[in-house]
């Protein structure tokens, strides 16, 4: 597939100059090869270190679009490089790449301001497709969610309670004590338009951190979204499943028995959301 194709099929966004410039943050030389060769053949511009605190020195001084970097690394983390971002206020939209055993932490991430995370081995797709939404994300600003109040550890879950998985999931806790899921705003707003869904299965038990739904968008391109909470699929929207244009950041897809939310709670967020998730 020719990069023009790549540029089509993943819409692209570019800066001035027609690339978008990607910074790569890994200590492993054949994660830097592998990423460069499936980032430059999408159209982008890749530069790469493998160190954190290189990384930092670089953003301290020049322009990126999108920071890529490893959560696991010597001397500074990819935790520890998202809060010296913070602490310099340097606003970039960064994607954490870990392993399966680091999922919580990147779950971390997430609520420190990450706007997504890859777990390795990563295929090319599961790879440009949150690049993609990383930078729509970056295009529209930083007003397209409201701000994170705190961490919801420690929430009593009362009716009406909505937790969420930043940048990819909410749940409400329900009067029965289920949970409503559905697909956060910043999430469906950097995909354009939805043209399919797909969901797992009443029954089945999905995991927090993990995708669970698939949403089909632009040229077919396939985005995952991480689930809230670990539990048993109790219901789905069928009437939305099967009509995917209906689906809103207001519309619950699944409805989840939480196995333990209390013991899950420290990795999703409280909002002032003045449009919370509904019934729709």
């Amino acid at each position: 597939m020719s990069a023009a194709q790549l540029r089509k099929d993943f819409a692209v966004p570019t800066n001035t100059a027609g690339q978008a410039r990607i910074l790569v943050i890994d200590d492993e030389e054949v994660v830097h090869a592998s990423m460069s060769r499936v980032l430059s053949g999408a159209g982008y511009e890749v530069q790469s270190t493998f160190a954190a605190r290189d990384g930092l020195q670089r953003l301290q001084s020049e322009h990126y679009d999108l920071v890529i970097t490893d959560l696991m690394m010597p001397e500074m983390s990819g935790i520890e490089l998202l809060e010296a971002l913070d602490g310099e206020d340097i606003h970039v939209p960064t994607i954490m790449v870990t392993g399966y055993p680091t999922i919580r932490t990147a779950l971390q991430a997430l609520r420190l301001g990450a706007v997504d995370y890859v777990a390795k081995p990563f295929t090319r797709k599961e790879l440009l497709a949150p690049v993609t939404r990383a930078l729509h994300h970056q295009a529209e600003g930083p007003a397209t969610e409201p701000q994170e109040r705190s961490s919801a550890d420690g929430t009593v879950l009362q009716p009406g309670t909505v937790l969420y998985l930043p940048n990819h999931s909410w749940a409400q806790f329900e009067q029965d004590g289920s949970f409503l899921i559905g697909v956060e705003r910043s999430f469906l707003s950097s995909l354009g338009t939805v043209l399919g869904l797909s969901a797992p299965p009443v029954n089945e038990v999905v995991e927090q951190g993990m995708t669970g739904i698939v949403v089909t968008a632009g040229c077919n391109e396939q985005h995952g979204v991480a689930l809230p909470l670990t539990g048993t699929v109790t219901a789905r929207n069928q009437e939305t499943l099967a009509a995917p244009a209906l689906l809103t950041p207001q519309t619950w897809l699944l409805r989840l028995q939480a196995r333990d939310p209390d013991s899950e709670l420290e990795n999703l967020a409280l909002r002032d959301d003045p449009e919370p998730p509904g019934r729709s």
